[in-house]
């Protein structure tokens, strides 16, 4: 298994992210908010927050928490400051809500209960109604009125009776509707009446979108800068230490928010949770698509990082880097962003070598059939693309990437003064520390590429392990030319199924095992330079198995 191919266990990324993030409360360092942001669309969550007993005291070291994050499933923990917990537990309980304005009827007596009021009834327009409200009931429109007009008394009155209200003083015109809740209910053993606690837990609803931008300084350097797209639907950060990670999470339940947060039935859980398998395997196979080959294991220190022309979204002199394992991070401190909020950061931004590279994928043979390739010619898409050096300290994650170039004045000068050419955008693919990376630009049509092949014999009746076989030899050719005007490198790949015979042009040939099949797999790759109306034409012959 290569680095990149790893993936992370949930428990294990739970031990050494608390080892980055979670300082000992023993030593009284209780920090802000941290956030490690993941690109599969989850986040981890550290929370610290001051626990006040209850005022009535009716329990001491009883603590209530009223906002509860969505959790996932096996990922809620709480720590203390090294005192024990000697209870833990969620209930339903009924809560008051953010105040709200009125907008009807029943809202407004339900905002001003305790206070005196006179009421006008549709069915007894003469008559007013006068009392205290008593209580309001939202739900069924009733109201509880304890009377001192006409008579001294109790009455009950549907919201549909009243005609009209009034109020001897200014009423209120917020209120704050009562709820049932899910709550957590906290006891610590030798507590004070105030507890620095934390809750750490992991859930969905956050990432980050990696976008590079590639501008070409010259014809041998580029400008590289990577930026980050934070999408915050999960909850609010304020003053946080937010940690972009780069790396390849295994997260198991990803998509089950735990029962201890929510309020879904044990059974129903239990549902989710004994079918959920071929969803979550479809679902690890979507996080491949954001986090398919990101970095991994490195070594690497701080820097100092500077933004020059290009990047928008910050300096990046803000952004630290850690390596943990098989994960990366860009940490940057001081980050506010509300629950619904968007917002861009500048990771790195370096100078790299870079080179123009025209590249062409033949189509594979196919060693299931007798007829195994046409045998006229096919042309084939030529793609102009640019090899870049990874010079940096860092890996280059999975991200889109936008090319640019700086305009040209009419003597062929470099313009100072005109906003860059955009050339192209594609996805530059995970690039490891010191390695290189092909980004395509464009199609070439000014480079023509043609191949076919023939079968050119045939040995029959070859049986193994009880299976008869044909042996096919094919001889293909690949004819190209270059119409430009300059020299051009051109790099030709095709994946044959078979064993390579010969060819009449230097190859790298590099077989990977077929388990499952008796003709083995080759990834072959010639490179060619081809000079200014030059034409080339590669004979090359393998071999590989049919049943008959």
């Amino acid at each position: 298994m290569t680095m990149y191919q790893k993936s992370i266990s949930l428990t294990f990324l739970l031990f050494f992210i608390s080892s980055i993030f979670i300082m000992g409360f023993s030593q009284n360092t209780q920090k802000g908010q941290r956030v490690a942001v993941f690109k599969n669309g989850t986040g981890f969550f550290f929370n610290p927050m001051i626990l006040k007993a209850e005022k009535d005291g009716e329990q001491k070291g009883k603590f209530i928490i009223k906002s509860l994050p969505q959790a996932l499933f096996g990922t809620f923990w709480f720590y203390t400051n090294g005192k024990p917990i000697s209870s833990l537990k969620s209930y339903v309980s009924e809560e008051k809500n953010d105040s709200k304005k009125v907008s009807n009827l029943s809202e407004m007596l339900y905002a001003n209960i305790e206070k005196n009021v006179e009421i006008i009834l549709k069915y007894d327009l003469k008559n007013q109604v006068v009392g205290k409200i008593q209580n309001v009931n939202l739900q069924n429109e009733m109201l509880f009125l304890a009377t001192t007009k006409p008579k001294v008394g109790f009455m009950v009155i549907t919201m549909s009776d009243i005609q009209s209200i009034s109020f001897p003083k200014q009423p209120n015109t917020d209120y704050y509707p009562l709820q049932n809740q899910r709550i957590i209910e906290v006891e610590i053993d030798k507590a004070t009446s105030q507890e620095n606690v934390e809750m750490a837990y992991l859930q969905r609803g956050i990432g980050w979108l990696p976008s590079y931008l590639v501008n070409l300084k010259d014809d041998k350097k580029a400008q590289i800068v990577l930026r980050a797209e934070l999408v915050n639907d999960a909850e609010d950060i304020k003053d946080a230490t937010l940690s972009l990670v780069v790396g390849v999470p295994n997260f198991k339940y990803d998509k089950l928010v735990s029962p201890f947060v929510s309020n879904q039935s044990l059974e129903s859980f239990l549902n989710q949770l004994n079918g959920s398998t071929g969803d979550l395997r479809r679902g690890r196979q979507q996080m491949v698509m954001s986090n398919a080959i990101t970095a991994q294991s490195m070594a690497y220190e701080s820097m100092d990082m500077d933004l020059d022309t290009y990047g928008g979204g910050g300096d990046t002199d803000e952004l630290e880097t850690q390596s943990q394992e098989d994960l990366f991070f860009y940490t940057k401190k001081g980050v506010t962003l509300p629950k619904g909020g968007r917002a861009l950061y500048s990771l790195f931004n370096e100078e790299v070598d870079y080179k123009h590279i025209y590249e062409v994928e033949l189509t594979q043979n196919n060693a299931r059939h007798v007829v195994y390739k046409q045998e006229d010619e096919q042309r084939n898409d030529v793609y102009h693309s640019l090899e870049l050096q990874n010079s940096t300290s860092f890996p280059w994650t999975t991200g889109t990437a936008m090319v640019t170039q700086p305009r040209k004045t009419k003597e062929g000068a470099v313009s100072t003064t005109s906003d860059p050419q955009v050339l192209s955008q594609d996805m530059l693919k995970y690039t490891a520390k010191t390695s290189k990376s092909m980004l395509r630009l464009t199609i070439a049509p000014d480079i023509m590429v043609k191949d076919n092949e023939q079968e050119t014999a045939r040995e029959t009746n070859i049986k193994k392990k009880r299976i008869v076989y044909d042996l096919i030899t094919a001889t293909a050719t690949i004819e190209v030319k270059n119409y430009k005007n300059k020299e051009v490198s051109l790099k030709i790949s095709r994946t044959v199924i078979g064993e390579m015979l010969k060819t009449n042009s230097e190859w790298e040939s590099k077989k990977r095992p077929n388990y499952y099949a008796i003709n083995p797999v080759n990834d072959v790759v010639w490179e060619l330079k081809l000079n200014k109306g030059e034409s080339k034409t590669i004979t090359y012959s393998y071999q590989f198995y049919v049943r008959r």
